[in-house]
């Protein structure tokens, strides 16, 4: 079925003023490319999707978004659209004559083929990707990218939009495979729908009692085995899907501008928590997780010292740990805040160090007090045969520039006393504490000797 001659692909911008019928389907094309856009597709689908004629929608994208970015500040908005004209010329060249081509999102172009069987969509997909390996020249300035080629059986039952959102899924997953395309896969895609649950129940989270809560890992002083400080430790049990990991949720809310207020729960919680604990009595120190995005924001500092100011905690009843990625967002800005938490009395921990790709250059400058050793150098210590060469490495070197040193993952009395050994001065793990809520944790500090 031939779907009529589609728009040529502008290469230059218009040079003269539309026609008042051009302003009238001005809504109805991308105004770079010149191609019918996604409202055209919805309005369309059911044609295209047509139940008795099989087809086959390939989407594809010209660039991550990031790589979209840096071309737009390198080179400008023009060179940019000049970009995705000639991605959208070079998939148009591929394509049958009559086949219908749509630009539905700045760097997404999608067209429908007909097929007699399945077989025939990864043929023209890795046409495709084949033809994209190499690098799109514009304007003699050859660009390398990395396209994406979602394929999809279209059904009409599933509706345009759910559709183009499948195929952009899977150009998006096709990046990560040799072949450079790949077929929407349902469980792959759940992970992304579960994602975005995750995200838009969040703030709903954030106001309910009974979602989000804090546990609190003990942290010891090794020379003496007195709990002098707890880490708080998010937890979220959401009403349908159960418990959800820390692990899952935080990095989504990053992404987000969410981080700043689960970020504003956990301190105003376990500041409050502290001053619980230190009216009946406990001396404590309490430790919170800060993102690279919460220290790249301006008057995050000021909000720490308000909020301890107001319940009357000082400063050196919080700990504030920041993993060694922090630096990397906005650092000046970061080092400024921290610097000036520590001035006011805060204590810094350096987090999880030796999990990322540790910079040296800058561990004698960070503002820093502690560093906490990744247990994936201390989890290991089961008995004397292990190699513990880089473990004391670092120790070496966080003692020789002035930091105080805690293991993290301490699971074994070996560990603890090996670690003790080696001059390591503060800890945490299984072996002594595990995390738990508020309750547990007074009682089980009313059992210690060493409170």
């Amino acid at each position: 079925m031939s779907y009529g001659a589609r728009p040529s692909i502008e290469t230059t911008p218009a040079a003269t003023a539309p026609s008042e019928a051009a302003m009238a389907q001005i809504g109805r094309f991308d105004h770079v490319t010149r191609l019918p856009n996604r409202l055209q597709f919805i309005e369309r689908f059911a044609d295209l999707a047509h139940p008795h004629r099989p087809t086959m929608l390939v989407l594809v994208t010209l660039a991550e978004a990031k790589h979209y970015n840096e071309i737009l500040r390198a080179l400008g908005m023009a060179f940019a659209d000049d970009f995705v004209r000639a991605g959208a010329s070079m998939l148009a060249s591929l394509l049958p004559p009559d086949a219908a081509i749509f630009h539905v999102s700045v760097l997404s172009i999608a067209t429908a083929i007909p097929v007699d069987y399945p077989a025939q969509a990864p043929t023209l997909a890795t046409i495709i990707a084949a033809a994209f390996a190499g690098a799109i020249e514009v304007n003699a300035i050859p660009i390398k990218t990395k396209v994406g080629v979602g394929l999809l059986p279209l059904d009409s039952t599933q509706g345009a939009a759910e559709s183009l959102r499948a195929a952009l899924v899977a150009a998006q997953d096709s990046r990560r495979i040799d072949s450079g395309y790949t077929f929407y896969d349902h469980s792959s895609d759940a992970a992304h729908l579960r994602a975005f649950r995750i995200l838009a129940d969040l703030p709903a989270a954030l106001a309910a009692p009974d979602q989000l809560t804090l546990h609190y890992q003990p942290r010891i002083t090794m020379s003496s085995g007195a709990c002098h400080a707890v880490e708080a430790l998010l937890r979220w049990t959401h009403p349908e899907l159960g418990p959800i990991s820390p692990a899952e949720f935080v990095p989504l809310a990053e992404q987000t501008a969410l981080i700043t207020p689960l970020t504003d729960w956990v301190m105003t919680t376990a500041l409050q928590q502290n001053r619980l604990f230190r009216d009946l009595g406990y001396d404590l120190r309490v430790s919170i997780n800060a993102s690279p995005v919460n220290l790249s924001e301006a008057g995050f500092d000021d909000v720490l010292l308000h909020r301890l100011e107001a319940l009357e905690l000082e400063p050196q009843h919080v700990e504030l740990e920041f993993t060694e990625g922090t630096l990397a967002t906005n650092s000046q800005r970061t080092v400024q805040q921290l610097t000036r938490l520590r001035r006011a009395g805060v204590t810094v921990a350096l987090d999880d160090f030796g999990s990322g790709y540790s910079n040296l250059s800058y561990l004698s400058r960070i503002p820093a007090d502690v560093l906490k050793i990744d247990q994936s150098f201390v989890r290991p210590l089961i008995d004397a045969s292990h190699d513990d060469f880089l473990l004391r490495q670092i120790i070496a070197m966080a003692n020789g520039l002035g930091f105080r040193v805690c293991a993290e993952g301490i699971e074994t009395a070996y560990a603890y006393d090996h670690l003790r050994s080696l001059g390591v001065e503060e800890g945490q793990g299984f072996h002594m504490a595990r995390p738990m809520p508020a309750d547990l944790l007074q009682q089980w500090l009313e059992a210690r000797p060493h409170t």
